[in-house]
This record gives C-alpha cells, structure tokens and sequence, in this order.
C-alpha cells in the first residue's frame, strides 16, 4: 500500500514538474530518474506481491501441518490412553499370573513338605525295620556264639568221658558257629575243644627241667635244653639228643649259621657245630641264667649281677658290666637298646648304638618277671608278678594292660604267623592272647589252658608252639584255629547226626551236615 502512494506521490511531482516547465534538460533527467525509479518501484511492488503469494501459501501450509499436526497429536494421545489402558490391563494380568503362581508354589511347598513328611516317616519305619532286624540278628548272632561255647564245654566234657567220637563231632560244630558268627577265632571254649585233640606231650629222657627252646637256624624244628646237660632236637614230635652231660646246667641258648651256642648255669659257653664238635670257654662268675644275641651278632650273657659281652668272632669276652651291681632277671633287646629290670623295680639302659648305660627310677609296685619286645610294631609287652602284661609303646607310655593270669608271668613269645602273643605263669597256666583285637577292646580276653606242671619257657614257630616244664615234659600245640578244625574233620568220618544234633544244637536251628 506504501508502495501505491509513493507512486502516486511520484506521478504527481511528474506532472507538477512538466507543468513548471523547468529547463528541458533537467526535467528530462530529472524525468528519467523519476522513472527509473518508478520502474524500481513497481519491480519491487512486483516482488512484494509474489513475496506476499508465498507467505500467505506458507501460511496456509503451516496451517494445513498445524491441522494435520493437532490431528496427529490427537491420534498420539489416543494411542497414548489406549497404551495405557493395554498397560493397567497387562499388570492385572501380571498380578493375577503372580496370584496364580504363588498359589501355585504354595500349594508345591504344601506337597513338597507332604512328601518329605512322607518320606520321614518312611524312612523312620525302614530304619525301625533295619533296628528290629539288626536287633534280630544282634540277638541271633549272640545265641549262634552262647550255642558255640556251650558246644565247646560240652566237646570238653564229652573228652573228659571217653567219648572221643562224639568230643570231635561237638568240637567241629563248635568252631562252625563261633567261624560264622564269632567275633573272636580264638575264643576260649572253642578252641579248647579243638586244641585238645591236638595236644602232643613227650617227656625228655632225663625228666629234668627245660630251660630254653629255640627254634632252629632252618626254621624246621625246635632245640631243647634242659638243667641236665641235655642238648635235645624236636622235629614232627620226634626227639633227638644232640648233646648229654650231666655236668652242664643248661640255662639258655641261640642258634647261629655255624652251630649253637648254650650257656650252663656255672659260667661254661660252649660252642656246637653241626658236625659234632664242641668248643667251651669259661666265663667269669656264675649263677648264670640266661643267653641272648645282640642285633650285630655278640653274644650276652647275664648272671644275677653282671652281664658278660661275648665277641663270636674273636671268642673273647668285650665287656663285664660292672654297672649292673643289683640282682635282675629279665632282659629286653630292643633294635635300639638293652633294657634291664631289676628286683627292686629299677630299670637299667643300655644303648646299643654308643654303648652308654644310665639306670632309670624305679617303675614302682609291680616287678617285672618277663619281657617280649615285638619288632613289627616297636611293642614291649612285659610281664609282671601279679599276672598282668602291660604293652608299652617304643617311648615308654602304657598302651594296654592285659589281664588274664592269676599269678607271675614266667615268658611270652609271638607267633607271628597267626599275630597272637603266648604267655606262661606261675598259675600253671598258657595263655593265648589274639593281639588281632588289641585295637578293639581295652582288656583283650585270652584264651587259657592249664598244665599239671610248672611252665618254665615257650617258643613258636610257623603255626606250632612247645612249652616245657618243670617236669620235662613237653607240650606242643598247632595254634591255627583253621588247622586244627580241619584235623578234626578228617579225623571224624562224619559229623553230627539228625538226633545229636537236635540234642545238643536245637530244634530251630536247621540241621546241617558238616562232614
């Protein structure tokens, strides 16, 4: 609109400008100059209405976005609610999914915990079952070992009566229930039954007493020495005389490759080859009592006060030991040291390795009157004069005590074969202690036998031990309990019949045939 009056303005100054008639020159120029400007004018006129076009098509097509825009917006919010609703929606599912799975795992829990109950319960009927069964087989395994005792004595008995025959049929059932359901091979009833059909006794020719068996460098049979200068071989329950003379007191002996040595009560060591020869040397003092070999081959040999070192090399007495000035009578001969007892109840060390000696306290109460040391598990088991045996470890702590004796123990050996140890008293008794259960109980029970005489010593071999006596007589015995039940077995030519065997085992147990 400016733009028009401008122009108008212009015309009019055109036409007031010709009519003044001014000079011709100025006005044409002036002319030209007014109409190029209104032809500016009107180009500029031209440009604002085509600039006034687009504007108002600007316009309109911000209008028409701003329509299309509040359209889309509206469409948004209502996707916006409908989204929304779809949500609330969904979490109500979701809670009802929730509701559902928690009644769910509840309801699993409440079953879960119903088995499990279920499950305690059986279980605790199974375990009362297994506890009514065990105890069943607890009280059948009780009467199975009660019947085999009972059979025992009765073999015993039957023995005692004459009646061999039906003592070995009793004797081998015996051993079949205690084999089964024992807790102990060598439980005392039983094995009596069966060792007292395979006693061996001889007596030595002189009836003098037996002092020392050792067994043989060979390992086949046992030496004998008796107080009446015999030298005696035992091999299969045969004796042989190796050596008389009455003049010897034999009090102990050791084989070696060459021969044998014995040592007599009054100081003689003699030396017997296998070929019949015979060696003597006369040590100092007397009253000797026993013979023993160190682990590097010398010889000792101890008299009530003193102990005399014997080189068998050089045969030379080494050493008196002048330290030992008190009476003793049991020596040990570990692999590291010598030990002593004494009367008094003191202890004497002697350490093999340096040679030093140094006495000890004394143990106090009991005295020792028999010692065995076992090399397999580094064990002293020692013997006192109350019939005890106390097995003491390599430090000197007590491990166990064994009772089972009523009087002095007067010697122990091992029998390594069947890990048992064998032990004498002055009660006239043997007992059989089964060092198998000496983990297992705190007072091991032994199996015994009495003698009609004084035991004096005892050595095993393999599975077979001999005792001698005071008397001279000679007992042996085989200590393997499936040994002697397999003699008897062949010795019988059948077994219990159907009646004895309803006498003596029972009706309830059925009948069996053990031969």
């Amino acid at each position: 609109m400016l733009i028009g009056i401008a122009v108008a303005g212009l015309a009019l100054a055109t036409a007031y400008l010709i009519g003044a008639k001014r000079g011709e020159n100025e006005d044409a120029q002036r002319i030209s100059e007014i109409e190029a400007e209104l032809q500016r004018l009107k180009e500029g006129e031209e440009k604002a209405s085509v600039a006034k076009r687009v504007a108002e098509q600007m316009e309109e097509i911000a209008r028409d976005q701003r329509m299309m825009s509040d359209a889309q917006r509206d469409s948004a919010e209502k996707q916006r609610e409908l989204a929304e609703q779809y949500a609330r929606e969904a979490e109500r599912e979701s809670e009802l999914a929730r509701a559902a799975e928690a009644k769910a795992n509840a309801a699993r829990q409440q079953a879960e915990s119903a088995s499990q109950e279920a499950q305690r319960e059986r279980a605790k009927a199974e375990e009362k079952e297994l506890e009514a069964l065990r105890s069943k087989n607890d009280a059948d395994t009780l009467g199975y070992r009660n019947l085999a005792r009972t059979l025992g004595n009765a073999s015993v008995l039957a023995r005692e009566n004459d009646n061999l025959t039906l003592a070995r049929k009793l004797a081998l059932t015996s051993w079949y229930f205690q084999e089964k359901y024992g807790d102990d091979k060598y439980q005392a009833e039983v094995f009596r039954a069966l060792v007292s059909d395979d006693v061996v006794e001889t007596m030595v020719p002189s009836h003098s007493a037996i002092y020392d068996i050792d067994t043989s460098y060979d390992g086949k049979s046992f030496m004998i020495c008796t107080g009446y200068g015999e030298i005696l071989s035992w091999k299969e329950k045969d004796i042989t005389t190796v050596f008389s003379d009455k003049k010897y007191d034999w009090r102990g002996m050791v084989q070696v490759p060459d021969g044998l040595w014995a040592l007599s009560f009054n100081g003689s060591l003699c030396h017997f080859t296998y070929t019949g020869k015979m060696e003597e040397y006369a040590l100092p003092e007397t009253e000797y009592f026993m013979l023993k070999q160190l682990p590097d081959g010398k010889l000792m040999a101890c008299a009530r006060h003193r102990v005399v070192m014997f080189d068998v090399q050089k045969r030379v007495p080494l050493v008196v030991r002048e330290e030992l000035q008190k009476r003793f009578s049991v020596m040990a001969i570990t692999h590291r040291e010598v030990l002593y007892f004494f009367s008094d109840g003191s202890v004497g060390i002697t350490e093999l390795a340096t040679g030093r000696y140094k006495a000890l306290s004394s143990r106090g109460g009991d005295v020792v009157t028999a010692a065995q040391y076992d090399r397999r598990t580094d064990m002293l088991y020692v013997g006192l004069a109350s019939g005890k045996i106390q097995v003491m470890k390599k430090d000197g702590v007590l491990y166990k005590q064994l009772t089972g004796h009523k009087a002095a123990i007067m010697g122990m050996t091992l029998v390594v074969k069947e890990n048992l140890l064998l032990s004498i008293g002055r009660d006239k008794e043997l007992h059989i202690w089964n060092l198998d259960r000496l983990e297992q109980v705190n007072n091991v029970v032994s199996t015994s036998y009495r003698f009609d005489g004084w035991p004096m010593c005892i050595e095993a071999v393999g599975s077979k031990m001999l005792c001698g006596m005071s008397t001279g007589k000679i007992t042996q015995w085989e200590l393997s309990i499936k040994q002697l039940a397999k003699t008897t077995r062949d010795r019988l030519k059948e077994g219990l019949s159907e009646s004895e065997w309803n006498h003596y085992v029972g009706t309830r147990v059925k009948y069996m045939k053990l031969k």
